[in-house]
Formats: structure tokens, sequence, C-alpha cells
């Protein structure tokens, strides 16, 4: 092939360009990062002449591995009608990342939170990912974790080698369930008859952690068999992995704002300026500020109640089973039978040290504060000296900082998903079905927590077993200095069970769905080319379950062994003989001593036997949401221009039975021989003597009946331009809806009374009289919106793209978290509840921005792939019963993301550096002020080494920067720490066969 003089100048420069955008995208991103492949999956297009043309200025160069996945991507996104972007596993068992919610967070626009260093929840374009619908092969799957049910998948149930590809729809289609405001992902399998018989992968792999310190396993396979006829096939799979994640954390706990005058001095941010929700914002129960032991008075300043770091170990194993079955009776009919389960078995200790508020009184001789004088940055406790102060008092005082507790717990999640669907097709007609059931549960078989503190304190003994308890942020992160000799002094005996917050609680949940759906397709000949209508059946149903564990001293009358004397005791073998070692993130200590738990619940279970499971059968939670949908989609194209339009109907009608639990305080002290408002008799874990709990505290359960019906009608329009055979102009309207989550939508209250003498006994820890609570919101509306996307993508060559989309959401009735006193009716009376927690509707918002992106590979193997999204939301008026209670932002956006990967590619050897950054996160409510997450930025490296056609060599390190997560309170400052957390630095290394 000759090339003219206009030609080759015209490629020089074209080269030039390129080189300059490669340069670019590694400074963007330091070591650049993977950007795992923009691209959609619809109904596939006649190749475009443009990519023609790109592969004939190549030559007839084949690509493979890595860049032909991103490459195959990119062909699929230019190919669909709506805003889509792809994700390509590279070979079988081969997806670009070990977790598939890393690889979505390389795709413009997405973001990912983190569970033990994984991928776990995903959010598109500034939205929550409740507001993000997941799909397996476009039918919802279910995933539950240990807590409250919730709409958002967990990421960390799915094995990544399980995936062949990721389709993120960010423009709806009326084909398409709703549900996904901010997007909508749908995870694609394999199917025997699209594979060679006796074909698959055998895969092991070993991962260590710098804060585990150990390898660690998993092993994996795939196998896909079909007759030579093409006519019956079955694939099976297996993923088995063994991990410890160890995470390392520091947080706050109850921001208040502590002031001698609340009157003349009310709680202000670094500015000086006071809160218009001044109801909402958390003050110092006991209405005071502080004074040191040298008389130094502290007033009008934000300070934790309490600080704290924790170690949480967590023993993994995850199980993945596949199993498909294909049978081809005729040539036009294909009928598949999937099933699918994923589990994850999850053992977990943590041991927290924490430093309360108790030390104030006696012990405080200091604090350090930000430049505005408003905010607590540290503070220090002493214990006096011998015989002045409270040592001179009878009986002399003890320093109970700090608190050692921890918690242990046995849970397990599982999802069982099975499906059997058909297509048929005849001449221009396309006929499709589906039926299937899916089902997740999770949480505890068991759950408890111990607490402890270093001193012994008696009637007639008080003695020390910690003398200094100092803390203070430093570098985004809390150090806590205490004093030497406090590992030995526990080792010694000296430490008591803190009884009152040594107990069990747990949550359960199960989510599942039924669901039926038929689609029929007549294709045209003429501008509109087909014509697609279906409906859709959806049952779902959502259960949850509380309860505890307990230990009982007499079974009989059901006395907790906490209850008892011999619950108060803390014997030496209770706590680790070392310190727990290798913190090298998320915090600094001088000491961390710890509870060993296996010896706890060793000498429980043999002194009182096994462990009775008791659940709160009276709390009764259960959620029923049934869903018709059908829709028309008409279809357009010429040789230029395609897309399509269309309406879905939806009917929701939802059901629920929830159940108010109401908490009565009656008491908490044994009285003093002035009753209940005079000092209690000290008890044997060195606090007051602890009244029983079914003798000071009474629970009422109510239970609610609830139900309402709504029908949305959700218009879409889809079209795409080929301006010329390289260009493409996109634009897309829709109105979209996500229901609210479960956990938002039962009406349930859980609301406590403090009474006067509970208050008496309790202030010191922050009790205040009267009612508290939180609770859901079943008159909660959906969250809709219109949306807007216009786009330009130009495809200058082969595997190569520069892009641009403007998106904008216009949003109705967003929900929001909110903090407030609210009058409500509980027990037939009108009361107010303070700081009641709930969700709210707010009236309208907006959230709009442009991602921009870019993707090339030269001929050699060097390739880079560059996105940048800029998301900007809006303020608005939040309402409870119809009256403004505030304003807020819009959970879970944020403002910018950057991806940015660099990799080299032969026929040997993979090397990808990736990188990611993504702006400040705006999440819920605490004190009264937004919780923020800090900009978050981590480097990944991948490298693979083919040794033959089917023996090739793994490696990978995941967070080679070492990041750590932190989170701050208030948009007026970082200073006001929230949290810090290290899940480390992984090392992957693995052998793959590929047969």
């Amino acid at each position: 092939m000759f090339i003219g003089y206009e030609e080759s100048r015209v490629a020089f420069g074209r080269d030039r360009l390129i080189r300059g955008l490669l340069i670019s995208a590694s400074l963007l991103g330091g070591i650049a990062g993977a950007q795992a492949q923009d691209a959609p999956a619809v109904a596939p297009q006649q190749q475009p002449a443009g990519a023609d043309q790109g592969a004939a200025d190549q030559g007839s160069i084949v690509v493979t591995g890595y860049r032909q996945s991103i490459e195959q991507s990119l062909r699929q996104k230019r190919e669909a009608n709506a805003f889509v972007d792809v994700i390509t596993a590279e070979d079988i068992g081969k997806f670009p990342d070990k977790n598939v919610a890393d690889s979505l967070q390389r795709v413009p626009g997405v973001i990912i939170e983190r569970d033990g260093g994984e991928g776990s929840k995903v959010s598109i374009r500034g939205l929550s990912s409740d507001l993000t619908l997941t799909q397996l092969n476009g039918n919802f799957i279910a995933s539950a974790d240990s807590g409250d049910p919730s709409r958002s998948f967990n990421y960390t149930l799915l094995p990544a080698n399980m995936i062949a590809s990721v389709d993120v729809f960010k423009s709806p289609e009326a084909r398409l369930d709703e549900g996904g405001v901010g997007g909508t992902v749908i995870l694609k399998t394999r199917r025997p008859l699209d594979l060679e018989p006796w074909s698959g992968f055998l895969s092991a792999e070993g991962v260590y952690a710098d804060v585990s310190d150990k390898f660690e396993p998993q092993i994996s396979g795939q196998l896909s068999w079909h007759n030579p006829d093409d006519t019956f096939g079955v694939l099976v799979g297996a993923t088995y992995q063994e991990r410890r994640n160890r995470t390392l954390s520091a947080g706050t706990e109850t921001w208040a704002w502590w002031t001698y005058d609340r009157a003349n001095e009310p709680a202000t941010d670094v500015n000086g300026n006071p809160y218009a929700n001044d109801s909402a914002i958390s003050y110092w129960s006991e209405n005071t500020g502080s004074t040191t032991q040298d008389g130094t008075r502290y007033s009008g300043y934000w300070a934790p109640q309490a600080v704290s770091e924790s170690v949480q170990d967590q023993q993994r194993k995850r199980l993945g089973i596949q199993a498909t079955a294909q049978w081809k009776p005729t040539d036009e009919l294909t009928l598949t039978a999937n099933y699918f389960r994923f589990q994850i078995k999850n053992n977990f200790t943590s041991n927290v040290l924490k430093i309360p508020e108790w030390g104030y009184k006696n012990f405080f001789t200091g604090a350090s504060f930000d430049d505005s004088g408003t905010i607590m940055q540290g503070a220090n406790f002493h214990v006096p000296a011998a015989g002045t102060g409270c040592l001179a008092q009878t009986p002399a005082c003890t320093m109970e900082t700090p608190q050692l507790s921890g918690q242990y717990s046995r849970e397990k999640v599982t999802s069982n998903t099975f499906d059997i669907n058909g297509e048929y097709e005849h001449d221009r007609l396309k006929a499709s079905f589906v039926v299937g059931k899916t089902k997740a549960t999770g949480g505890p078989s068991m759950r408890f927590s111990v607490a402890a503190k270093p001193r012994l304190t008696t009637a007639s003994q008080t003695t020390n077993g910690n003398f200094v308890s100092d803390w203070s942020f430093k570098s985004g992160s809390l150090d806590m200095q205490f004093s030497p000799e406090l590992q030995q002094n526990l080792m010694n005996g000296i430490a008591q069970i803190d009884t009152g917050s040594t107990g069990s609680s747990f949550t359960n949940s199960t989510i599942q769905q039924t669901y039926a759906q038929i689609d029929l397709t007549r294709e045209f000949d003429g501008f509109f080319n087909s014509l697609q209508v279906g409906g859709k059946y959806r049952d779902g149903k959502v259960r949850r379950e509380t309860g505890r564990v307990e230990w009982y001293a007499d079974a009989a009358t059901k006395l907790r062994y906490q209850d008892t004397p011999a619950g108060a005791v803390a014997l030496p073998e209770y706590f680790y003989d070392k310190p727990i070692g290798n913190i090298n993130g998320g915090f600094t200590a001088s000491s961390f001593p710890g509870i060993n738990f296996q010896n706890y619940l060793d000498h429980l279970n043999s002194t009182y036997g096994d462990p009775v499971h008791v659940t709160d059968d009276q709390n009764i939670y259960n959620i029923g949401e049934k869903i018709w949908a059908g829709y028309a989609q008409l279809n357009f194209k010429t040789d230029t221009l395609r897309g399509n339009l269309g309406m879905r109907i939806v009917n929701t009608k939802q059901t629920g039975t929830s159940t108010d639990t109401l908490y009565y305080e009656d008491d908490y002290c044994v009285n003093g021989p002035g009753g209940p408002f005079s000092p209690a008799p000290v008890g044997p874990d060195g606090n007051c003597q602890v009244i029983p709990q079914d003798q000071r505290e009474r629970r009422v359960f109510s239970p609610n009946d609830e139900s309402k019906s709504y029908t949305d009608f959700l218009p879409s329009f889809n079209v795409s331009w080929e301006v010329q055979p390289d260009l493409v102009l996109r634009g897309a309207i829709a109105k979209v809806i996500a229901r609210p989550g479960y956990n938002d939508l039962a009406g349930a209250r859980s609301l406590t009374y403090n009474s006067d003498a509970f208050v008496y006994d309790r202030q010191q820890f922050g009790a205040r009289p009267g009612w508290f609570g939180n609770g859901g919101n079943f008159d909660l509306k959906p969250f809709s919106a219109w949306q807007y996307d216009v786009g330009v993508e130009w495809y200058f060559h082969q595997g190569s793209v520069l892009g641009a989309t403007l998106f904008r959401k216009d949003v109705s009735d967003f929900i929001v978290p909110v903090v407030l006193d609210l009058t409500q009716t509980v027990a037939g009376e009108t009361v107010v509840v303070q700081q009641y927690s709930t969700q709210a509707n707010g009236s309208k918002a907006k959230s709009q921005g442009i991602e921009l992106y870019a993707q090339h590979t030269f001929s050699f193997g060097l390739g880079a792939q560059v996105n940048f999204t800029y998301n900007d939301t809006s303020v608005a008026d939040i309402a409870i019963d119809g009256q403004k209670v505030g304003t807020s932002p819009l959970v879970g956006s944020a403002k910018t993301q950057v991806n940015a990967s660099v990799f080299w590619e032969t026929d040997k050897f993979l090397i990808r550096a990736s990188y990611n950054r993504r702006g400040e996160v705006v999440r819920g409510i605490a004190s009264g002020l937004n919780i923020y997450d800090d900009p978050y930025e981590q480097v990944d490296l991948n490298a693979s080494y083919n040794i033959n056609d089917k023996l090739s060599l793994t490696a990978s390190i995941i967070n080679l920067t070492k990041s750590e997560q932190r989170q701050h309170l208030g948009n007026d400052t970082k200073d006001r720490f929230y949290s810090n957390v290290y899940a480390g630095r992984r090392a992957y290394v693995g052998v793959t066969y590929n047969f």
C-alpha cells in the first residue's frame, strides 16, 4: 500500500497528537491508572466504515489479550444506541481486575465504596450506591449484608473470573428495567454454546497483605462442553478463596458543642457563624465545658465524646458456583438454564482502644485546638500526684481509660439465583422469555461484644492500671499515648470487665425476588427497523430478624452472667500477653493491648454452657413489593443515524409490616441511701452497682401495617449520529426512578425514653432526659429525575477515541438523612423526640457535569486510557409532612474523579499501571452536620507473562501507594476528624492454564 506525501504529513501530525495525549495521561495519572474499558453491549450494528479504514491504516494487525478486550469494549460502545460503557474480559477467567467493582471505578463517572480494601458498592454520576441498579444477565440479583437490608449490590460476593463482560448504561432504554437513577450495571456470564467444546481454565493464586503478613490461596476453574451438533451444552465453574482482611482504623464518636452558657455561646462553625439548624446540633448533655486540674477553663468548642482506634481481623472464605445448561431443539429455539451461588463466610474479631469523656472531671490536664480555637485537636488525662486531687478522696479515684473493647462475630452471606430463559427467532420475529428466582440471606449466627477497664475499684480498694491517656489528631489520623506499664498491669490482673458494655445484638436479613418476563421484537424495512414490546412481573420480599446470644448464670430465671459479680472479673488470660503489633497504617499508639476472644469465650462456654440464641420475635419486619412493568420501544436506523424512543409503564405496590420498639429506661444503678438521686453503691465491675437489665429496662413492641401503590410513566429517547465515518454525536432524554431503600421504606421506629433516675446515673456518659430515637419513613416517594445527555466521540484510530459527554439530572424527591427534634405520637401521647434520625424527601435539585475520556494504543503495544469527570450538585430544601426542615446536598455525590492507565503489551508480556482519584464525597448526617469523605487516590499495578499459548503467570499490587480513607465532619473545615481506615497493600501472584 502506498501513502502520499499529504497523507504522511497528516499521519505524522496525528502521531504527534497521540504521543502528546499519552504523555498527558501519564502526567495526569502519576504512574497512571487502569481505566478498564469504556464500552456497551446492545444489539450490534454493522461495522462502521471508519473502523475498517483504521484497520487498513495498520495493515493486517491482529490484537489479542488486554488490548483486544479494550478495543472490543470500545467497538461495542461505538455501536450502541445509548450512552454505555463496557468492560470485557481478556480471556476466559481473566477479568481486568481482581474485583468487578475495582474495574468499574475506572469507567468515567463511577466511584466505589470499599470493604476490607475491596470494592463493595458502586455509585454513578454523583448519586448514592442505592441508586445504582445491578443485574446479573439482565435480572435482579439479591445480596445481603450483616445488617439492615439494602437495594445496593455487594460486589464482594462476586468472583470476577466468572464474568465475561459488564455493561454500564448511563442513559436508559425502555426495554431495560427501571430502578437505576444513577445508572444500570448488567453483569454478563458465559454460555456453553458460545464457547469451544472442552474449553475452560484452571487458576491458582496467592495473595499477601502487609496488614496481615500472611500468604493465602485462591483456586478457580471453569469447564464448557457442547456436542458436535451444537445442540446441547453444559458449563460449570467454581471459585474458592480464603483471605484475611485486616483493617486498621481510627474514629470519633458524637461530636458535640461544649459550653457553660448555651444561650449566649451557641454552636458555630470555624468562621464564627451560628448554625441555621441549631436544634439538630449535638450539645454536650451536661451543658458544660471542661476545666483542667489546675483550673484552666474551656468553653465554646467542638469536641468528640470519645476517640477510638481499632484493629479488625476478618477471616473471609468466598465460594462462587455457576452451572449453565443449553439446549437447542431446533435452529430457531434455544433454551438456557442458569444456577449461581455466591457465598461469603466472615469470622472476625475487632479490638478497640477508646478514650471517652470520662476523665474530664478528675484527670483532665490540657487540650489543643485548631486555628479558630473552636475545635479540639487533642486532650491530655493524667492521674494526679499521690494525695492530691481525686486521689485524696475516699475511695480514691481510678482512671478508667483506655477502655478496651471488642467484638467477635461469625457471619455468612449467601446468594442463590436460578432462572430459565428461552430465545426464539423466525424470519423477522424474535421472542424471548425468562422466569427465575433470586434469594439472599445474610447476617451473624453469633455476635458478642466485651469491654474492660484497666483498673480495680471495689468498696475497699482502688488500683490504677494506667496513669496517662493522651490523644491528638496528627497528619489526618489519630495518635494515642499511654503509660508504659499498661500491658504488664493487665497481666497482673489490674482490670475489670465493664458489664454494662458487654453483651450481644445482631441483625439478619433475607431478600428474595421471583420474576417473569417476555419480550417480542419485530423487524421492518425502512427508517423504523424494529419494534420491541414486552412485560415483566417481579414479586419481592424482604425480612429482617433481630436478636442476641446470652450465657445464663441461672437458666431457670434467665439471669445473665453479666448481672452477677463473677461477670465483672477480668482474668489475665482474657487479654493477649503482648500488645497487638503490625500497626502499619490507620493510626499510631504507644501500645495496643487487646482482648483474647478465644480465651474469653472458652471460659464462658466451660462455665455457663453453650450460648442461647434469643430472637426478638415481636420485632416484626416484613416488606413486600410487587411490580408490573410493560414497555414499547421503536428502533430506527439509517446509514448515519440510529436510535430508539420508547415508553415504560411501571406499577409498584408496596406493603409493609414493621415494629416500633419502645425502650423505657426506668433506672440504671441500684439506689443509694437517699434514693434514686443519691450516689449508688459500687458494683463488682468498679462502676455503680447495676440493676439487672430486665428490671431496669422495659421494651414495648408495636407493629405497623402500611401499604401504598403508585404508577410511573418513563419515556426515553436515544439517538446516535455518525456525522463522519470517525465522528459520532449522541443525545438522550429520559425519566428515571429509584425506589426508596428497604431500610428507609419500613416505618419502624426505635425510640428510647430516659427517665430522670436513669439520667442521674448516666449523665456523665451523655444521657439526657426525654425521648430519643430513629426510624424509617414509609411515606417516602420514589427518587425520580429527568436526565439529559449530549456527547461527542472521535474515533481517530483503530481502538482509539477522544470523547466528551455533558450530563444533567433534574432530581425530584431525592432522599436524604435528617436529624431533628420532631413532634410525634408515641404510645398514644404527643411528645417531642429529640434528635430524631430519619429519612426525608428533598424538593428539587440538580446534578450536572461533564465526562472527558481518551484511549489509544500504538502498534508496538504501548497504550493509555484516561478519563475525567466533573459533577456539580445543588443544595435543596428538605421537608417532612410538607414542612421544610432544612437543606442538604445530594448524598453520595463527588465533584471530581480522575482515572488514568498506561499499559504495554506484547505477545508474551503485559504490564499495566492504574491510577484512580475521586474528590470529596458527601455522606449522611452526624451531630447535625454532613459527613464528608476526603479525596482518595490509589495506584495499582498488574502484570502477566504468557509462558505458552495455554499457560500464563500473573502478578498484581493493589494500593501500591498505601492510601488511607479519611472522613471529616462539616463543610467548613477538615479539622473535625471523623474516621481514617487503612486496609493494606496487597500483592497477588498466580498461574492460569487455559484449554
